[in-house]
């Protein structure tokens, strides 16, 4: 096949600005007037490389100063969906029942400040149930 990149060295041309200190991220833009009205989410991940997720409380992180919504895959009715790299396996982009791995999203945390969606995020309360991890392909 002609032009295939498969089986072929593919030199990637993006690579050096990032490894130089060169990118510009999203979290480096300071404009205030770009920025005017944004909104800031922080994610709240899992802790465990599995689990079962028992319940989830959002009320304290509410309360919190800049806070305008906390989201879960419940409150958010979130319905499991297959991707394109994996289709035999659907799942919410937010955990629901379980976390399957360490920094899965479990919830959103919607705030007016960068630093406000941190404070609150360390507010919302998860109640799990750990799950042995398996870790070799002999325990699996």
């Amino acid at each position: 096949m002609a032009g295939s990149i498969l089986g072929n060295r593919v030199l990637r041309k993006e690579d050096p600005k990032f490894l130089t200190t060169g990118g510009v991220y999203v979290d480096d833009m300071r404009d205030e007037a770009l920025l005017a009205g944004a909104a800031h989410v922080t994610f709240v991940r899992s802790p465990l490389a599995h689990a079962h997720i028992k319940g989830i409380d959002v009320s304290e992180a509410l309360q919190a100063p800049g806070v305008i919504a906390v989201h879960t895959a419940a409150s958010l009715n979130l319905t499991a969906e297959t991707s394109s790299y994996n289709p035999g396996c659907a799942r919410t982009l937010l955990a629901s029942d379980r976390v399957r791995y360490v920094g899965e999203p479990v919830a959103a945390v919607i705030t007016e400040r960068a630093d406000q969606g941190e404070d609150a995020a360390d507010r919302v309360i998860i109640d799990y149930d750990p799950i042995e991890a398996l870790v070799d392909l002999e325990a699996a």
